[in-house]
């Protein structure tokens, strides 16, 4: 790559920037430079949030590696000059050397195959993107997201048609633990094995196992006397039953049906003037809040959750950002979601700055566990156990000397009351919607029975006794259970788990759709991507709590042909230059020896 001197016929007498373009000196500058960028790359944590950056580095540090953009480098301004740069002083140089001589051929090729890798180095830096999609199976999406957040759109259309898991055969492990010995001991699973746990008054005996077991629970009137009044109630769309269960009034006393904008509540009162009273009462669902604690100094206020509601408290501003009852399915309606994961997304703005917060109602504990600015306030989202946001309802009603009242509630108004009796439909207004109170107990309560449901090892439970200090115990212990089964006495614990990764591989169905025709189907796999239009899908990762989503990688790197051309270019100049040249010049020289 240097400027040769002299006999060579360098152009001594070259401008300066030429002169600087065509020195080893530059190329070797540069090399040192982009070799301690890389390392700067590897050693700084690249492409995290600004929080993050300031919860692990401190606001100062975290500024200035951001001004610097040390915290993308191989994204950077200065990162692609450098690559310029390099590729500029590799073009000088060959030009300079170039004598035009077939001999010379290796040195053009393996200069241009650096040329070429590091222009499509910056090509793909540039303008190539790298992101990832989670996706349901029979879901369509036509965007991904970068690792920052940012959506990114797709030309085409992308479904999952199917995903396939491939599992190892489970494997199960019986465990005992001791609380005030702070004790784990590994139990045999044989039938029949007395197995004292030692330094402890416990004995585990394996009195039977079912390989595919289910709990069956059976509802039963236990007293003829009102203990705990329960009904049976039936919707019917038409003439077949659409959805059926018990209502509890001492337990799980109501029912919201989303999709036919319904909720059921079932009440016993003690008297007719509490039943005429509970009739004409209309109450309003509670609401779910946020809650915001200030550590340290005793300070707690609660806000309902509206989204777009702004509010503050002391030194803090607030803004509800956004709300779903299910994180997974955020987008979607909210009266569509069930609250299986409810979340509020807030903005919060104080001393330390702008900052936006995820907070999980079932992981109260989630903003401890990840980088957060003000460290000071404490989030919580509370939602109330019967959240709906139905406009109708229907209050069941019981009492003494068998009353019973049925009153159908829309719009927080009452529009009909009707005297209901075991056995008979009722319309619900004008819905096309009927129920049917179709049982009463007087006391409710559950009969429960272990059965087997196959042969198959899915779902083990262990019959076990435990002789200890307060006699013995026999209860079956269920491997798809995730808390431990107790002892009497609260001092003994047994837990029968699967152990290891069940998981052995997984592989997505994947079909693209552009201008409403399909161009392209394959199934998936780790190390097996589809390629269509300059983008690569790769089968990246799954989730374990929803059997039906996978987790794509998505790639698109314009400068892919360029990289692979300087490979292959490269290669051909080695050869050139390692075996065709030696084999040229020898030529000659067995010509001049005859």
């Amino acid at each position: 790559m240097a400027k040769v001197i002299g006999k060579t016929g360098a152009r001594e007498n070259g401008s300066p920037l030429w002169n600087l373009f065509t020195s080893v000196k530059l190329a070797v500058a540069l090399i040192f430079l982009i070799a301690l960028a890389c390392g700067l790359g590897t050693f700084i944590v690249q492409d995290k949030t600004s929080q993050e950056y300031s919860a692990r580095y401190g606001e100062g540090l975290a500024y200035f590696l951001q001004l610097t953009q040390l915290t993308h480098v191989f994204q950077s301004y200065w990162f692609t000059l450098l690559l310029l740069l390099l590729c500029t002083n590799l073009v000088c140089c060959t030009i300079e050397r170039w004598r035009g001589t077939l001999m010379q051929l290796g040195f053009i090729l393996t200069h241009t195959s650096i040329i070429l890798i590091l222009a499509g180095s910056i090509l793909g830096l540039w303008f190539g993107n790298k992101g990832v999609i989670w996706i349901a199976e029979g879901q369509k999406v036509e965007q991904f997201y970068l690792r920052e957040g940012t959506p990114k759109v797709l030309p085409f259309q992308l479904y999952l048609e199917a995903f396939i898991t491939e599992k190892h055969p489970p494997k199960f492990e019986l465990v005992g633990y001791v609380k005030d010995k702070h004790q784990e001991k590994l139990l045999s699973t044989e039938i029949g094995k007395v197995q004292p746990v030692p330094k402890s008054p416990y004995a585990v005996t394996v009195k039977d196992f079912i390989p595919d077991a289910a709990l069956l629970e059976e509802a039963v009137n236990t007293s003829e006397d009102i203990k705990n009044p329960a009904i049976f109630v039936q919707l019917y769309g038409s003439e077949k039953v659409s959805v059926e269960g018990w209502l509890v009034a001492k337990d799980r006393n109501w029912y919201v049906d989303s999709k036919r904008n319904l909720k059921l509540e079932y009440q016993w009162v003690a008297s007719m003037d509490d039943l005429e009273k509970a009739t004409s009462t209309v109450t309003k669902p509670a609401q779910p809040k946020l809650v915001v604690r200030l550590k340290g100094k005793d300070v707690s206020r609660e806000f309902p959750i509206e989204v777009g509601k702004d509010f503050s408290l002391e030194d803090y501003q607030f803004k509800i950002l956004d709300f779903t009852l299910n994180f997974t399915q955020r987008g979607t309606p909210i009266r569509e979601q069930q609250p299986e994961n409810p979340a509020v997304q807030v903005e919060l703005q104080g001393p330390q700055g702008k900052e936006a917060r995820w907070v999980f109602a079932n992981f109260p504990d989630w903003d401890e566990m990840h980088p957060t600015k003000h460290k000071d306030i404490k989030l919580l989202c509370q939602i109330p156990q019967d959240l709906t946001f139905v406009s109708q309802q229907i209050k069941i009603l019981q009492g003494p000397n068998e009353s019973r009242l049925l009153t159908y509630i829309k719009d927080d108004q009452v529009v009909e009351k009707i005297n209901w009796e075991l056995e008979k439909k009722y319309d619900i207004g004008a819905t096309g919607q009927q129920i049917k109170i179709s049982k009463f107990f007087p006391s409710f309560g559950v009969k429960q029975s272990v059965v087997k449901k196959s042969d198959e090892l899915k779902k083990p439970a262990l019959l076990v006794e435990v002789d200890g200090p307060k006699g013995k115990l026999s209860d079956w212990v269920f491997s798809d259970t995730p808390n431990a089964t107790p002892y009497p006495d609260g001092n003994f614990f047994l837990l029968y788990k699967q152990f290891g990764e069940n998981i052995k591989d997984w592989k997505s169905t994947l079909r693209i759709e552009e201008g409403g025709k399909t161009v392209a189907k394959k199934t998936i796999e780790v190390n097996d991507p589809l390629k269509y239009g300059g983008y690569t899908f790769y089968q990246a990762s799954y989730d374990p709590e929803n059997p039906r989503l996978s987790g794509l990688q998505v790639a698109r790197d314009p400068g892919l042909p360029l990289v692979y051309s300087g490979f292959f270019t490269l290669c051909f100049g080695i050869i050139f230059i390692f075996y065709i040249k030696p084999l040229l010049r020898r030529r000659p020289q067995a010509q001049e020896g005859e």
